[in-house]
């Protein structure tokens, strides 16, 4: 009884092997049934996987550069091109296309560069296939974009556009490979800036401060203002060299009681008081900033009348932070000006790590109804007064917007005070070292470089 029941499990177990294969038979001449995949768009870098209702595909790529397969049909975009995979099930074969395209881009900022032109900036990508850019740009943000070709750039200039007018740009790479173009999948995102007409300027050129633009009549130096300044101001801490302003803050020092000489504190400030004002538009200080320890250096606005019902616009300074990279950008008036009076301040640190040693944009955009700043074209934040009132427009309240008058153009450079901090000889520049009754006394000075000055409206 026992080696019957052996038997007849043996039976049943071929039986149902048998059942099997009889169920799922391989048909060498059965269609491939590609269940995902039938048309392939990558972007170079990008995978992807076929996937046959069949098993034991076989999968092969008519051209490796462009495109790769494994043997589970895992496929990899290599270059710009198009090539096919050919799925293979016994007899049976299927072509799948494949395009593959350039990387998408990132565009960085768009920027006033002339009377009629925009400057427009993207992150250029390392892919070594990519020929060129194709730069769109527009009156309207989604649609009616014109396109302008340009090689393997980071930037170009779109010219001969409409002052007054807002324009929006985006951009795709592309390759040429042979005869054809292939372009990025997608568009960048999209940067805009206005087209303005620079009203006033200063590039510095010569060797003469340009006193048609410039005074320094009733600058306030030491002690003014209530920031504690230490400094006297005087033009000869400064001249015009190489393009340049170069403001020259400078102080004595005596290395025995280790200890700054008072009132022997020395810089420059200008500013267009009296001579040239303005009332909204578009203002960019190109600069590269002192990095002595107790340098304040700024390039800012300032209303007619008394402060801080006048109004101020910081557009940059530099602060008592040892590695001069805290960039404040801020607006003073009659509710925020940091005075204990006050509803605090409104103001943003922009992070500058090299702005002691390279040159930077810091601007502002000030309309009838907001103050935007910006650092390299960029916009960092912007003061809103709709944000500080409960109801109506905040434009209507002078505490919060006294910006609807003039404004005048200041520059300087102040030692010590509120944000300067503590004037030591650390990253100044020794200049000169004599000897007087009292002893030894050392004379630092540092730098700040002004590349120019621009007004657009």
């Amino acid at each position: 009884m026992k080696i019957f029941k052996q038997i007849t499990s043996i039976v049943m177990a071929v039986a149902m092997v048998a059942t099997i294969i009889a169920v799922n038979p391989v048909d060498a001449s059965a269609k491939v049934t590609i269940k995902s995949g039938k048309k392939i768009a990558l972007t170079v870098g990008k995978k992807t996987t076929i996937k046959v209702k069949q098993k034991g595909a076989k999968f092969t790529s008519s051209n490796k550069k462009i495109a790769t397969v494994t043997k589970k049909g895992k496929v990899t975009a290599k270059r710009p091109g198009a090539c096919k995979i050919v799925v293979k099930v016994g007899k049976s074969k299927k072509s799948v296309p494949v395009t593959v395209t350039p990387p998408n881009i990132t565009i960085d900022k768009a920027k006033n560069a002339s009377d009629k032109g925009i400057e427009v900036m993207w992150e250029k990508s390392g892919n070594r296939y990519i020929t060129g850019y194709y730069v769109y740009y527009s009156t309207n943000a989604k649609s009616g974009f014109k396109s302008v070709k340009v090689g393997n750039v980071s930037r170009t200039k779109i010219d001969n556009l409409t002052v007054g007018k807002t324009y929006y740009f985006k951009v795709k790479a592309y390759s040429k490979v042979g005869k054809k173009i292939y372009t990025s999948a997608k568009y960048s995102g999209v940067v805009s800036d206005k087209v303005r007409k620079m009203v006033w300027n200063d590039e510095f050129k010569g060797t003469e401060l340009d006193t048609t633009k410039w005074n320094n009549n009733g600058a306030t130096g030491a002690g003014g203002y209530g920031n504690k300044e230490l400094q006297n101001y005087q033009m000869r801490f400064s001249e015009v060299k190489d393009g340049n302003l170069i403001i020259k803050p400078q102080f004595e020092y005596n290395p025995e009681t280790k200890s700054c000489v008072p009132n022997r504190y020395y810089s420059t400030k200008i500013w267009t008081k009296d001579m040239y004002s303005l009332k909204y538009g578009k203002v960019e200080f190109r600069a590269k900033l002192p990095k002595g320890q107790g340098t304040w250096a700024a390039g800012w606005m300032l209303g007619y009348g008394k402060w801080p019902m006048c109004g101020e616009i910081d557009v940059f300074e530099s602060t008592k932070d040892e590695t001069k990279t805290t960039i404040p950008q801020s607006i003073h008036c009659q509710r925020f000006n940091g005075m204990s009076t006050s509803s605090g301040n409104k103001y943003k640190n922009a992070i500058v790590k090299d702005a002691t040693s390279a040159y930077h944009t810091y601007g502002v955009v000030w309309t009838p109804d907001s103050v935007t700043f910006t650092l390299d074209g960029k916009i960092t934040w912007t003061y809103d007064p709709d944000m500080y009132v409960a109801t109506g427009k905040g434009v209507n309240v002078p505490a919060i917007w006294p910006y609807n008058k003039d404004f005048y153009l200041i520059i300087n450079c102040a030692i010590g005070g509120v944000l300067g901090g503590d004037v030591t000889p650390k990253y100044w520049t020794k200049i000169n070292e004599y000897n007087t009754n009292s002893g030894i006394r050392q004379t630092y000075q540092d730098y700040m470089y002004v590349d120019y000055v621009r007004v657009y409206q």
